[in-house]
């Protein structure tokens, strides 16, 4: 990199330290410190529940785990699709229909998605420490309710939107712009069907969107906090390449399936 790309680049970041952004940061830590910060004391969780998509009704299962660790396991009759992240490593997924179950690397989209999907606390908890930026874009109505819309960078380039609502300041939506079909479309999921598990409040309905028409409706039935999961369910399987998590890609395209949260308090 030459002096003059290193000049634009602390350029660049003289900026946006400058433009801080004291009440989009504020409406942060009034999410952290949602409901006393009891959401802290939930170190895991196990999900289970139905995904609507495409017509057809998925069975689905999830374990996540502090800080980063998730495995989700969709099924329909015979047909199962795996995906594991142990926080450390490029997530795997596998299909029992395609290649004999082998494990396979995700797109692009699929890789950045399910290790943001990991972070079980979401962007906006210790923000700073991930290296994200929060800005307050205006006040919204989500589900009914009044809402505070957040515009978040990631620190790796990702920019999104968050909602978050102006009474419980649990993130009631979140936007990400992605390309399908060589169009640049805005994604929404929407979170909704809040119930107390071990403390803190959960969302038990995930609705993602383009415009009007649903992606795909995840309806959770069942969920439980601090039980400790057996260590190989987040272990890549044997012979699949340890290969650096891969944060710098564009996605290829709109989830093909559902990409659950994790600690479910995005």
């Amino acid at each position: 990199m030459g002096r003059p790309l290193v000049f634009l680049f602390a350029l660049t970041l003289a900026v946006l330290a400058a433009r801080a952004d004291p009440v989009g940061h504020e409406i942060a830590r009034k999410h952290a410190a949602r409901g006393g910060g009891k959401f802290r004391d939930v170190k895991s969780l196990y999900i289970e529940g139905k995904t609507l998509i495409g017509g057809e009704i998925i069975d689905i299962r999830m374990w996540s785990e502090r800080p980063n660790r998730l495995r989700v396991e969709s099924s329909m009759g015979a047909r199962k699709v795996t995906q594991i992240y142990d926080g450390r490593h490029e997530p795997v997924i596998q299909h029992t229909e395609v290649e004999g179950g082998r494990p396979m690397r995700m797109t692009p989209g699929e890789r950045r998605d399910f290790i943001t999907n990991a972070d079980f606390d979401g962007p906006l908890v210790d923000f700073a420490a991930k290296g994200n930026s929060v800005d307050y874009a205006g006040d919204e109505v989500v589900n009914g309710s009044p809402a505070k819309k957040l515009l978040v960078m990631g620190a790796q380039g990702d920019v999104f939107f968050v909602w978050v609502d102006a009474k419980t300041f649990e993130m009631v939506k979140r936007g990400v712009f992605r390309t399908a079909n060589d169009k640049r479309v805005l994604i929404e999921t929407i979170f909704g069907d809040f119930r107390e598990v071990a403390g803190s409040l959960q969302p038990h309905r995930i609705e993602t969107k383009i415009g009007t028409r649903s992606i795909y409706l995840m309806v959770l039935t069942r969920m439980v906090a601090n039980i400790a999961a057996a260590p190989e369910l987040f272990t890549v399987p044997e012979k699949w390449p340890l290969l650096p998590v891969e944060f710098k890609s564009e996605s290829a395209g709109a989830p093909a399936a559902p990409a659950a949260p994790a600690g479910l308090n995005h």
